[in-house]
């Protein structure tokens, strides 16, 4: 009875929410906070209702969702534009290129300085899980056409590759901390990178190409329903995804670059529609996630170092982040405020939470539980800050633009 009690609850809460979420979106709540706390506050019902719960369900709901999104926002993205834009293509390749790899490495030292315990490799392992950003926590920056489009799609590429180009490192890190490379030492993980960012994007290109023109080809001889009532996007990003995983190469990033191919190839007006299908999906699933990231991850977080965890995860969102995207920026021209705006903007959520799965399955890790319990409360201290922030970006870094539509 407890069971079909807990899930009549959760069909409440969707259809709640389904029926107020454009005015939430304009407020500081978000639906990814309001469904961490109805899933911690399902513990109160009863715990014996989500042991049932085990990683796989949570690793599933993160990895479909995070493909879906990313080849969304992907496809969203007019690669024209962005080409003849040039300071929006030098932007994202210093945020990716050189943000990232300062981000890692002052996440690094700072896991160290306050947890020594965790090691070398668990200090890496855990700035690596938080590294990768998400847009779908900050969904009104990215959507909000009065902001500069220049910072406004820089992130938005940052936020679709980092996610591909983090995971490689992160397994590889955890190889080394749990000494399981299997013999085959520096040169067989460079392979192992090598082959992921190589064959994740050349897939995902082809799969992207082929799949817009065959839509395209669909919806002009209608022997499909239009673009806004067809879930393409949707078999499209999962066959991405699984075929890049198949050939060796990583699936996010194959999602990624299947979304830029997709959008490339057919009309803009077109793409807009078939991203309706793909949003809708994509905001269930981020929602359900997040729901069992507070059913599931959530309680374990509190038997851990609270204190200190929270700590790190202040540095993790404000000096961890910001310094390394401020001097990542230098030379740009873009002005102090736009720093600030990119720096703040780099919310941890449906990745770090698919990453930190991958550090519980990790045989051999000895500080998983640690990495974890402090992981944890960087993506909820993320989805609440982030969360509140995003409807007010415009007006707090762009003021002279509020009245812009």
């Amino acid at each position: 009875m407890e069971l079909h009690v807990a899930l009549t609850l959760l069909f409440f809460f969707f259809v709640v929410y389904s029926l107020v979420a454009r005015r939430l979106e304009a407020s500081i709540l978000s639906g990814p906070m309001l469904f961490t706390a109805i899933g911690y506050g399902f513990l109160s019902i009863d715990a014996g209702l989500i042991s049932p719960l085990n990683n796989s369900v949570v690793k599933f709901l993160a990895t479909s969702t995070l493909a879906i999104i990313l080849f969304r926002d992907a496809a969203n993205i007019r690669i024209p534009s962005v080409i003849a834009r040039q300071a929006t293509a030098v932007l994202s390749a210093r945020l990716l290129f050189l943000g990232i790899p300062l981000a890692i490495l002052a996440g690094t030292l700072a896991g160290l300085a306050l947890f020594p315990a965790l090691g070398l490799f668990g200090a890496l392992v855990l700035a690596i899980v938080l590294t990768p950003t998400d847009a779908a926590l900050a969904q009104p920056v990215f959507g909000n056409d009065g902001l500069p489009e220049i910072e406004r799609e820089a992130l938005d590429v940052e936020s679709g590759l980092n996610d591909g180009l983090c995971l490689p490192l992160l397994l590889i890190a955890l190889a080394l901390a749990a000494d399981t490379g299997s013999g085959e030492g520096m040169a067989g993980h460079a392979t192992f990178f090598a082959r992921q960012v190589v064959f994740g994007p050349i897939t995902g290109l082809a799969v992207g190409y082929a799949g817009a023109a065959a839509a395209l080809r669909a919806f002009r001889d209608r022997v499909s329903y239009p673009a806004g009532r067809t879930p393409i996007m949707v078999a499209l990003a999962g066959f991405a995804y699984l075929a890049a995983e198949l050939l060796g190469g990583n699936g996010f990033l194959a999602a990624f670059t299947a979304g830029l191919a997709f959008g490339w190839r057919l009309p803009a007006e077109t793409v807009r529609d078939a991203s309706n299908f793909a949003m809708t999906e994509g905001s269930i699933l981020t929602n359900l996630t997040f729901l069992i990231f507070g059913a599931v991850m959530l309680p374990r977080a509190f038997d851990g170092e609270v204190g200190l965890a929270l700590f790190y995860a202040v540095l993790s969102l404000t000096l961890v982040r910001m310094v390394p995207v401020f001097i990542a920026m230098l030379g740009t021209g873009t002005s102090m405020k736009a720093r600030l705006f990119v720096g703040w903007f780099g919310p941890r959520g449906l990745a770090s939470v698919l990453y930190l799965i991958l550090v519980v399955d990790q045989s051999g890790f000895e500080v998983a539980t640690d990495v974890t319990n402090i992981a944890v409360f960087a993506i909820l201290l993320s989805v609440i800050l982030h969360g509140a922030s995003a409807p007010f970006a415009q007006r707090v870094f762009f003021p002279r633009q509020s009245g812009s539509t």
